[in-house]
């Protein structure tokens, strides 16, 4: 079942700071909320206007890397039991734990990379086959904001055109 996408106001920035500040204002008004931001790349100054914390990727990647320790030690040790290298007298066991620190270590590199970019996906909610780019300037040099629901004549297209848009498209609803 494909969603729909409601109609609204894009407003399209030349620059950051302006970007950031129609963010600002948007972010404050509730007759704003779903609100869509682009830009050609990230930026700390967008996501800080847009008012997101600490990214929560980072304990998917702490997850993955401990999976990935206790794996490896888990697997050489399992092997180690089940054929054992007597070498030097030391007994087959955790009596050759510093060998095992090889495998431990690449296992959490591979798992911690792995759920790093799991990680990105999910909280991204990437893949959005639903989403489309309204504009290819902002894959190129320019920045956008998305109001749902409002009209162009509206007090939020007014708000956008003060905050230094240098263009508002008025974007029709998709079914």
């Amino acid at each position: 079942m494909k969603k729909s996408r409601p109609g609204g106001v894009l407003a399209i920035y030349r620059y950051l700071d302006d970007t950031c500040d129609a963010i600002t204002k948007v972010r404050s008004r509730e007759d704003c909320k779903g609100y869509d931001v682009y830009s050609p790349t990230s930026y700390h100054e967008i996501e800080h206007a847009c008012g997101f914390g600490s990214s929560p990727v980072k304990w998917f990647t702490l997850c993955g890397a401990m999976t990935g320790t206790i794996s490896g030690f888990a697997l050489a040790l399992c092997m180690d039991y089940d054929w054992p290298i007597v070498v030097g007298g030391k007994t087959a066991g955790i009596y050759s734990l510093p060998a095992y620190v090889v495998l431990g270590f690449e296992l959490t590199i591979l798992f911690g990379g792995i759920m790093t970019i799991a990680g990105m996906l999910v909280m991204g909610k990437l893949p959005n086959p639903t989403q489309r780019i309204f504009d290819e300037r902002f894959t190129d040099d320019r920045f956008g904001i998305f109001i749902p629901n409002v009209a162009l004549d509206g007090v939020q297209a007014d708000l956008l055109k003060e905050c230094g848009a240098e263009e508002l498209k008025l974007i029709e609803p998709e079914v």
